[in-house]
């Protein structure tokens, strides 16, 4: 399960990366495009499936390797045991969101399966869209095995 692990964040990690470098790649040579007067239409429109995809990877890795911005001043002062009923109560309301975002995300997708882009014909919206469900899914994952960890008892590194 492990290799599995390293081999998901290893894409992610690298799949994020790709798409974000070839939507700023794609914005600014639709920006260059349309100074010379012959505007790339459908770089806008890929842009945009390229960073909903990319914003779900990152968000998965950043969870994944506990680089999340979180405000902790107060939780710091009580007991350990505090702390981790804490930390278990927020990871079950994050579930529950995550839950939310799986069950509205395919019910979206599908629903706008139909919808094209606007510069990009026969190119369906469903696929930006599915970005939400699937990276809801990873995050899914990726929470399971942080309470997992919490009620084993392992502490990778400090939170």
């Amino acid at each position: 399960m492990k290799k599995v692990d390293q081999i998901l964040l290893k894409f992610e990690k690298h799949a994020a990366k790709i798409l974000l470098m070839v939507m700023i790649v794609l914005v600014f040579a639709s920006g260059v495009a349309r100074f010379l007067k012959h505007p790339i239409n459908w770089a806008v429109d890929m842009s945009s499936f390229f960073f909903a995809w990319a914003c779900f990877f990152a968000v998965d890795v950043a969870w994944r390797e506990n680089k999340m911005m979180s405000v902790d001043i107060l939780v710091k002062k009580f007991s350990e045991r505090t702390q981790k009923i804490i930390r278990v109560v927020n990871y079950i309301i994050i579930l529950a969101f995550i839950v939310y975002l799986i069950v509205w995300g395919f019910y979206l997708s599908y629903k706008t399966r139909y919808r094209t882009f606007v510069g990009i014909p026969n190119f369906s919206y469903t696929w930006v869209t599915l970005s939400v469900p699937v990276g809801a899914i990873l995050l899914f994952r990726t929470t399971v095995l942080k309470l997992i960890e919490e009620f084993r008892g392992n502490k990778k590194e400090e939170r």
